[in-house]
């Protein structure tokens, strides 16, 4: 059986939630059939590595597709009178189509997307059974996002009407997200989502569940320390800082939740791990006790200092893979409500659960002040991680959707 599999990010290194997950699935692939991988880019990394060696990619491609050259007034007017959400208008598929062309005398059995964008794009031009991964439901995002909103933020009367005017368009995406993802899931051969709350939003049959997981790099019982290597306790927020909702949530946290906490734990330090735009740099490192670390070669190194791990997340969609990092680390964490939505997960058990700001402060200065509490809640968490959200436990789902859309080729 041969797999072609296209992407719209190169996968290693596999330091974010996306790119694990795409690592993981290519990795289960390879493992059951000969694998293409077809990368579509629209910032490329200029120093990627090759794919490991227990992926073997059969025949590697990476192309760029950027934007088509419009004004802003262009671009607003297409998208106004068009069908499609902001993010997808004016994205030019040119060179994409034409490495399509390139691979027409390959036969493969099935074309494994990655996100809706380039199945939106190059479904026609590759014929086939379809897999679609919606791994992120922009709608949920978008939903999610426009209750997040909070027009006293803006200072003046021009930023409250810009806000007024993104709210808006918000809510015009999300209803043509909603209708773009209702169309895969009842198009494509086979469409995946990772859980069950987003399998319910969607509501057709061809969907199924693969859910996130994670897997630790080596067979190890993680001890981490209650505080930082300086004496003072560590909060600590993993992600892609240049992701929107990580930002927003990294912002929040730090503006509104820390000085809180630091009011009662003077010497509580937030630590955030992640790639940032360096323009924004100043606006998060500006801050009392915080600390914009940046990428890190190894994320364990900042988990095993860390006191508590936040995901002060309020919009987004998918779940979030850098909860299942501290499980696995027994690593306790703090969550707002949508940060660990989708996760068969008890909160008071295995996190706890806030979103007010003032709720999340005292979440985490209970977990600091109570070191039992805090191994409690990583003791429960680890277990959870262990029986229900390791990668290796996902093989039957690919298993069972390649005997779904390739019935005799495995």
């Amino acid at each position: 059986m041969r797999v072609l599999v296209v992407a719209e990010e190169y996968p290693w290194p596999a330091r974010s939630g996306g790119r694990q997950r795409l690592h993981w699935i290519l990795r289960m692939l390879c493992a059951r059939a000969t694998v293409d991988l077809l990368v579509i880019e629209e910032h490329p990394s200029r120093s990627a590595p090759e794919p490991p060696p227990e992926v073997p990619i059969h025949r590697l491609t990476r192309v760029v597709a950027g934007h088509q050259v419009l004004s802003a007034g262009g671009r607003f007017t297409r998208w106004l009178f068009g069908r499609l959400p902001r993010s997808v208008v004016g994205r030019d598929w040119t060179s994409a189509r034409s490495a399509v062309g390139e691979w027409a005398d390959d036969s493969h059995d099935l074309v494994w997307f990655v996100h809706t964008s380039v199945y939106l794009a190059l479904r026609h031009h590759l014929p086939g059974p379809h897999v679609v991964d919606l791994d992120n439901l922009e709608s949920s995002l978008r939903a999610h996002r426009r209750r997040s909103r909070r027009w006293q933020a803006a200072r003046t009367f021009r930023g409250a009407v810009w806000e007024r005017a993104r709210a808006a368009a918000d809510v015009l995406d999300k209803r043509r997200w909603r209708r773009l993802e209702r169309g895969i899931a009842r198009a494509a051969t086979v469409s995946l989502v990772c859980s069950d709350l987003d399998w319910r939003r969607l509501d057709e049959p061809r969907v199924r569940v693969l859910p996130n997981g994670y897997e630790l790099s080596v067979d190890c019982q993680p001890v981490a320390p209650p505080e930082g290597a300086d004496g003072d306790p560590v909060l600590l927020m993993v992600g892609l800082m240049i992701y929107e909702p990580n930002r927003d949530a990294a912002l929040y946290f730090a503006s509104e939740v820390l000085p809180l906490i630091r009011a009662q734990v003077p010497g509580a330090r937030f630590r955030i791990v992640g790639r940032y735009d360096p323009a924004d740099s100043h606006i998060l490192s500006d801050l009392p006790g915080v600390d914009l670390v940046g990428e890190v070669p190894d994320v364990a190194v900042e988990l095993a200092r860390a006191s508590v791990v936040v995901v002060p997340i309020r919009y987004g969609g998918g779940t979030r893979i850098k909860i299942l990092e501290a499980f696995a680390y027994e690593v306790p964490v703090v969550s707002t409500s949508i940060g660990c939505e989708g996760l068969d997960i008890e909160g008071g058990r295995h996190l706890l659960v806030a979103d007010r700001p003032v709720d999340l402060a005292a979440a985490c200065c209970d977990l600091l002040a109570d070191a039992g509490l805090r191994k409690a809640i990583g003791t429960e968490a680890r277990r959870l991680w262990e029986t229900r959200y390791r990668w290796a436990l996902m093989a039957p789902v690919v298993d069972d959707v390649l005997r779904t859309v390739v019935p005799h080729g495995t």
